[in-house]
């Protein structure tokens, strides 16, 4: 079945929207980080630096979510791959436009928390998806 690139990132945007409205008690979770820093260049590398953790943080969860749809389901982990692509483009377009939309360093701020906030998001999703299991067994990485 063919989709068009649209549909997918409209159920992308959508998907994304419903996990955050779902997702109160994780609310605290995304707390402000690079408060009080001294200067726009320390407040822009120190949420710089932020993000690379983020992102390190959900590369360690996408990759053992990877492994573990291969060894469990015998899969190519296809359908994970082209939903976190979709998923991707969906971030940077709504963070990219954050981005654009306000003037100043406060665009800065706004871009690098709306990507923190997603990647928080996407790392709970692909834990509750593929990294946890039902009943008593532990889940193969901790709740983010």
């Amino acid at each position: 079945m063919k989709h068009k690139p649209f549909a997918l990132l409209f159920f992308a945007a959508i998907f994304a929207l419903a996990a955050n409205a779902g997702n109160a008690a994780g609310a605290g979770q995304h707390a402000p980080v690079c408060v009080d820093m001294k200067g726009i260049r320390a407040e822009a590398e120190c949420l710089s630096h932020e993000l690379d953790l983020k992102e390190a943080q959900f590369k360690k969860y996408y990759l053992a979510a990877q492994k573990q749809d291969i060894k469990i389901y015998g899969g190519n982990a296809e359908e994970l791959a082209e939903s976190q692509q979709l998923w991707e483009q969906y971030l940077r377009k709504h963070c990219d436009y954050l981005y654009s939309r306000e003037q100043g360093t406060a665009r800065i701020r706004d871009s690098a928390e709306c990507q923190m906030r997603l990647y928080d998001e996407r790392i709970d999703e692909i834990w509750i998806s593929y990294l946890r299991y039902f009943g008593s067994a532990e889940p193969v990485l901790p709740d983010p």
